[in-house]
């Protein structure tokens, strides 16, 4: 069966994106066309992510910024090979767990200067296009610099992230100046940030050392330093975007792809994995198999996944055929096992590029939860992210905070490889969210037929995921939301088994801002589709 083959399905939120030649999905249409640019005057897929991420650093700054860390997978035709890119930041060197400790034991806030960790993505947009890109920063990142300096406008998106996260940037001085200095933006309304306009422009000139060492650095570690981080220029100079094997299992034929740890990847591939065979399931039987599935696999990567300089997660082990097998047959296909999540709110930006030599990006770019850690560095116009609240605070546990470590990450890149390429490209926003999203992605494209938009615009469920308006009676850790417009019958099935579902709006922000490019080798074309609760374009040439 093709992918890119339909049946009769609802119509789509939009047209699918078809081109021929090369093509970009992003969540913002701004983004979409500086990454669109870049591939019509001759650049390739990890050109233009750099252009379109830098871009979105601009103008979607709730979601992803200069201060937050990045995870790339990157297909690289000459190579003939995908090669994985961890861009995530360490603590201080000198941080330590017992440096956290309260009154009552560690503490380690959710925002705030100690949740902040030097934030990678920067080096990975300069070390990732060194290794396979063919044009500079000064290039690339020219449309960012520009949006930042002359203004973007707000869109609804952006503005209800605003609207909702005041309180959050009154907080800190410089996010007060930077994003509220005339007023809380409302959609429609030009937003500039001079400061960011600058900061780009120093690394246009010196490249990701001028964001690392020198005033840049200077700023951030001087504005942490004021709020008890002990970041160090040091620990910001040292920073490096680490290669990484991405962890793969056979499946339908083709092979499934994600990023291994401190990524959460695995745990698309261990519910994927333990899900290969129920394809012929109805949609009861496989939506219930999935959440159990989900279950088991989150409860997995808590206990395990972590930064593997620290500790060896043995997710290739339990990757084995014989393993997930045993993983499935321990699932109840009638009955909803309790099992209490943490719960997660984390937001992020994802986008993917298909270019006309074959080559093709999975990047996904985050400050973590809405404005991260909620602190501007001075005079920089740079968010910092708070991935630092990742960590564990038990000093026995694999991800527990130390000085010199990545956290887990919720940030989990994927690919869908064919005889060794690319059939889909494809990911998501959404914390906690992120592979269930992918998973339920995957089984309206490969189990169901639908076409890349179809399958985007489709009814979703996130187990253990909070709303936004952070109401814990309407998601209890044992939740699982599901947008109103799911099947009721679905519904009423989950229920009947158990589960504890909450239905949200028809198109909630936390149901994720997916996109996916579908690559029809037999036909030499590809297909692509944008997330409709997002301002997501998918565009093609």
């Amino acid at each position: 069966m093709s992918l890119i083959a339909q049946r009769p399905f609802a119509h789509p939120s939009r047209a699918v994106a078809r081109s021929a030649r090369g093509m970009i999905a992003t969540p913002h249409p701004q983004a979409t066309l500086a990454g669109l640019d870049v591939l019509r005057r001759g650049g390739n897929a990890v050109d233009a992510a750099i252009a379109a991420n830098a871009v979105l650093a601009v103008l979607y700054n709730p979601s992803c910024g200069l201060g937050g860390d990045a995870f790339w997978l990157v297909y690289d035709p000459r190579r003939n090979a995908v090669a994985g890119y961890n861009g995530s930041g360490r603590t201080p060197a000198a941080a330590s767990l017992d440096g956290l400790r309260g009154a009552d034991g560690p503490v380690l806030p959710l925002r705030g200067a100690l949740s902040v960790t030097v934030p990678g993505a920067v080096r990975s947009w300069e070390d990732v296009g060194r290794a396979h890109g063919t044009r500079g920063l000064d290039e690339l990142l020219a449309p960012a610099e520009a949006c930042a300096r002359d203004g973007y406008v707000v869109t609804d998106v952006v503005a209800n992230y605003l609207a909702a996260n005041v309180e959050l940037l009154e907080g800190d001085r410089e996010a007060e100046r930077v994003f509220l200095g005339r007023g809380v933006p409302r959609a429609g309304e030009l937003h500039r940030n001079p400061d960011l306009a600058e900061t780009l422009a120093a690394i246009r000139a010196g490249g990701a050392d001028a964001f690392y060492t020198g005033r840049i650095a200077e700023r951030i570690v001087r504005t942490l330093g004021a709020r008890g981080n002990r970041m160090s220029l040091a620990d910001l100079a040292a920073h490096v975007t680490e290669p990484t094997l991405p962890l793969r299992i056979a499946w339908n034929g083709r092979e499934l792809l994600a990023h291994p740890p401190n990524s959460q990847g695995a745990t698309m591939l261990l519910a994927m994995g333990m899900l290969a065979n129920d394809r012929a399931a109805d949609e009861a039987d496989w939506t219930h198999l999935a959440i159990e599935a989900f279950k088991d696999a989150i409860a997995e990567r808590n206990a395990t996944f972590a930064d593997p300089a620290f500790y060896q997660s043995g997710s290739e082990a339990r990757l084995e055929p014989r393993a997930l097998a045993a993983r499935r047959a321990a699932l109840d296909p009638l009955r909803a096992r309790p099992a209490p999540s943490v719960l997660d709110r984390g937001d992020t930006i994802f986008l993917c590029v298909v270019d006309e030599l074959g080559g093709a990006v999975s990047l996904i770019e985050s400050l973590y939860v809405p404005f991260g850690s909620g602190i501007v560095a001075e005079n920089t116009g740079v968010l910092l992210h708070n991935r630092g609240a990742n960590f564990s605070l038990r000093a026995e546990h694999p991800n527990a905070y130390a000085g010199g470590k990545r956290p887990l990450h919720t940030l989990s890149p994927s690919m869908v490889l064919r005889d060794g390429r690319p059939e889909l490209v494809f990911g998501t926003m959404g914390g906690d969210g992120q592979p269930q999203i992918q998973v339920q992605l995957l089984h309206h494209l490969y189990d169901r037929g639908m076409s890349v938009q179809q399958a985007l615009d489709m009814p979703r469920w996130i187990y253990g995921r909070q709303p936004v308006d952070g109401r814990a009676e309407l998601a209890p850790a044992d939740s699982i939301i599901v947008e109103s417009r799911a099947d009721p019958a679905l519904v009423a099935e989950l229920r009947a088994r158990g589960h504890s579902v909450q239905e949200l709006g028809p198109y909630r922000n936390e149901m994720g801002h997916a996109h996916a490019i579908a690559i029809d080798r037999e036909r030499g074309t590809l297909a692509g589709g944008g997330d409709p609760r997002a301002d997501s374009l998918a565009l093609g040439y």
